[in-house]
């Protein structure tokens, strides 16, 4: 199995020079005490071949150890295949903290941060708007998801990672990002009995990806768990947009979830219902 711990995919991350005026990369890559990562710029290639650049504000070293630290605490106990995802990307969501705190200028303070400082939540129902909400006008304390559980009445195509709007079925907007935060998909997992969906697309930027199939009937059979991984991750960064739309090919209750994390301020972080 590929590695699973977030600490030592940072310490093992060789790149470009950490610091200003290091001739070389510090011997254990991002995952330092001390000293602040230089500004960078990101680049990014959509499914047409645009190049976006992201900058990447200068950070302490402690904050992104900060970052690492309290992921792996909060992966300890989760399945070995979805730890392993976190630490494949991690060099990936370090980026993000990185791009989201060049507007909230204050870095990464994670579970004792608080005002513009950063911190991470893995993802949950309640963070997401609800596709299948059908009451236009309802109100807004209705626009959440209150579970993944869902319904297919039999074979078709639905959105999936969608606005919180009041568009209605299946014709909502796409999630947006705002100017503090980022968020990154990595894979899905479905612990459903019989698993109800087997593609989905991304749309990036009003860009479609390729169609990816999710085999959840066979995916880890000797473990026990349905777990697919994403071809490539999806990233969306700050004043970015994106949605997901599934492909569900029978009738049965699905219990499709993205398997990721959701980079915000302290100050958007303190409303249990949503945070």
């Amino acid at each position: 199995m590929d590695n699973t711990s977030v600490v030592e995919a940072l310490k093992a991350h060789r790149g470009e020079p950490a610091q200003t005026g290091d001739p070389v990369p510090f011997p254990n890559g991002l995952y330092q005490p001390s000293g602040r990562l230089k500004e960078q710029m990101l680049k990014t290639i959509t499914p047409t071949g645009e190049i976006r650049e992201h900058r990447m504000a200068e950070i302490d070293f402690a904050d992104i150890k900060i970052f690492a630290d309290e992921l792996d605490i909060a992966l300890q106990l989760q399945n070995p295949l979805v730890q392993s995802l976190f630490a494949k990307n991690a060099v990936g969501l370090a980026n993000l903290i990185r791009v989201v705190n060049t507007e909230s200028a204050s870095g990464f303070k994670g579970t004792n941060g608080s005002g513009r400082q950063l911190d991470a939540l893995l993802l949950r129902a309640e963070q997401f708007g609800d596709p299948d909400l059908t009451t236009v006008g309802a109100p807004a304390f209705q626009l959440p998801r209150t579970s993944w559980i869902r319904a297919i009445a039999g074979a078709l195509s639905l959105q999936f990672i969608i606005a919180s709007d009041l568009l209605g079925v299946n014709v909502h907007d796409p999630l947006a990002m705002g100017t503090t935060e980022g968020l990154a998909i990595l894979g899905f997992a479905n612990p459903a009995a019989a698993p109800c969906v087997d593609a989905l697309q991304i749309t990036y930027l009003a860009q479609a990806y390729n169609v990816q199939n999710l085999d959840f009937e066979l995916a880890n059979p000797f473990i026990g768990d349905a777990i697919c991984e994403l071809k490539q991750p999806l990233f969306v960064y700050p004043r970015e947009q994106a949605r997901i739309d599934a492909r569900y090919y029978k009738v049965g209750l699905d219990e499709l979830r993205p398997i990721g994390l959701w980079v915000k301020m302290a100050q958007n972080l303190r409303l249990l219902a949503s945070s």
